[in-house]
């Protein structure tokens, strides 16, 4: 994918705009949708899917529009969800929730950005998955950008509203820019065999709430600070117990300055006994994404290298993918495992600004009992289309990732609706979610920029052979109830 400089510039310009959504961008009034009434009684799953919001046993789908206007209010945020059934997800059962909605604490304000990042677990032991939202672009007290996180609780009526509020100055003051909220995981830190939340800032800190005892805890269980010397500034958290200790670990993504380029990069926060502890970092890390890939009882943490800028300008590499196996010394003991287009087997050629890695999803697709990966390239060129985007699949196995079998799809690729258009960045966003429990967990992807930056999304099947276009289908905000516009619906998919 080849572009002039300017051209780059211009897309790193919009690309900020809409994708950390701080600054907004305009929408028009949003309709929000009542959750849906299923009876009290409704059968739950014996085990709670970390995102099963209505215990129903079927895995529902997070889509956030953190750009999206609320009441009038440009870059307030919404959050969607899609539950899923027996015909997998379905835009017709669905909530939609912002800081307007009844029970949901505070008000949709300009660039608040609510939704901007997404988790989700039984965080209360209730039996139901309950779903954290960020708010980094949140003002408090008058501290700009201080940031929050709203937790909305499940029910067998799903999400309805009924939620908790945490903010940065549980601590002390609000602090301007903190943009507490910028990256949400949910992991069992503290050993007790239930999920905390755990939050990290634009700046130097994660906190982890525990939630075991209240809905509303006064004060983080554990806090950190996040080594910034390097010029490290966070953008996101994933987490699993890589080294198998009974303590679950933290990974930051970010980015750091490497010589002149600004480049991704990953912090570890090993988990034990005493607590969070910083043990190590590696490049790469603009975006993770953690599972079990090759089922040794270790969970792996897979990377995204999309891209590296050079004094604000756009792409200077293509990207890669980066696998780091678990193992009782952590993720980060052993080289990791890199794959790059046009290499390896994987079809493509790595051009400059494809952002091979932009967003990444675990889940097993031909039902095989490995976790397979879901690899987003919203930059990818379609002949002479520049960011009409595509998004790759590795198939998992008792070695790990691997390149054999491996799928790609674009808006090109025969029955896969729409058109590859020029900017309309398929794969934004990609997840891997068995939502009708068939076995085979089906792909949902994005492009934000789709029909003029409204933004749409595509759910593609899945059957033994792997995922399939045919009978694939697409939607918008409209199928939700949300008055299309130029909101980048699809920007944010909960994992």
């Amino acid at each position: 994918m080849r572009s002039t400089r300017s051209t780059r510039s211009t897309r790193a310009a919009v690309l900020a705009v809409a994708l950390l959504a701080i600054t907004g961008t305009a929408i028009s009034g949003t309709a929000i949708a009542g959750a849906p009434a299923w009876a009290a009684d409704t059968p739950r799953a014996a085990t709670v899917a970390h995102d099963d919001f209505n215990g129903d046993g079927f895995p529902d789908v997070v889509m956030a529009a953190p750009a999206g206007s609320v009441g009038g209010k440009t870059g307030a945020g919404f959050v969607s969800v899609l539950y899923g059934s027996s015909k997998g997800v379905d835009t017709a059962k669905r909530v939609v929730l912002s800081q307007s909605s009844a029970g949901v604490p505070g008000s949709p304000e300009a660039h608040d950005a609510f939704g901007a990042a997404v988790t989700s677990a039984d965080l209360d032991g209730d039996g139901y998955a309950d779903l954290a939202v960020g708010a980094p672009g949140e003002d408090i007290d008058g501290a700009v950008d201080a940031g929050s996180v709203t937790v909305l609780w499940g029910s067998a009526r799903g999400l309805t509203g009924t939620s908790s509020w945490l903010e940065n100055n549980t601590l002390g003051a609000p602090v301007a820019r903190e943009a507490y909220g910028t990256g949400l995981a949910a992991a069992d830190v503290d050993g007790d065999g239930r999920p905390e939340l755990a939050h990290v800032t634009a700046v130097d800190a994660v906190y982890v709430h525990d939630f075991s005892e209240s809905r509303t805890p006064g004060s983080p269980e554990q806090s950190h600070g996040v080594p910034t010397e390097n010029g490290f500034r966070p953008n996101g958290l994933t987490g699993a117990d890589y080294d198998k200790d009974g303590y679950a670990d933290l990974v930051v993504t970010g980015t750091a300055p490497n010589l002149e380029l600004v480049e991704g990069h990953a912090v570890l926060l090993r988990g034990s006994a005493d607590g969070l502890a910083v043990d190590g970092s590696a490049g790469g890390g603009w975006t993770g994404v953690s599972g079990d890939i090759n089922k040794d009882g270790y969970p792996d943490l897979v990377l995204g290298a999309p891209r590296t800028l050079e004094h604000g300008e756009w792409d200077l590499s293509a990207g890669a993918v980066l696998v780091h196996y678990g193992s009782p010394d952590g993720p980060f003991a052993k080289p990791a495992q890199v794959f790059l287009q046009g290499q390896g087997g994987i079809p493509g050629s790595s051009e400059v600004g494809d952002d091979f890695g932009a967003d990444l999803s675990l889940g097993d697709v031909n039902g095989d009992g490995y976790l397979d990966l879901a690899i987003g390239s919203p930059g990818e060129s379609i002949g002479e289309l520049q960011d009409a985007g595509a998004v790759w699949l590795l198939r998992g196995s008792a070695q790990g990732l691997r390149s054999a079998g491996v799928q790609n799809f674009n808006q090109n690729t025969a029955d896969v609706p729409g058109a590859s258009e020029e900017m309309d960045r398929f794969g934004a966003q990609v997840r891997l979610v068995d939502a009708d429990r068939d076995g085979h967990a089906e792909l949902v992807t994005t492009a934000p920029y789709e029909n003029d930056a409204a933004g749409f999304a595509w759910v593609l099947d899945a059957n033994k052979s792997g995922l399939t276009a045919a009978g694939s289908w697409s939607f918008g905000a409209t199928a939700l109830g949300v008055q299309q516009d130029n909101h980048y619906f699809g920007s944010v998919v909960g994992k």
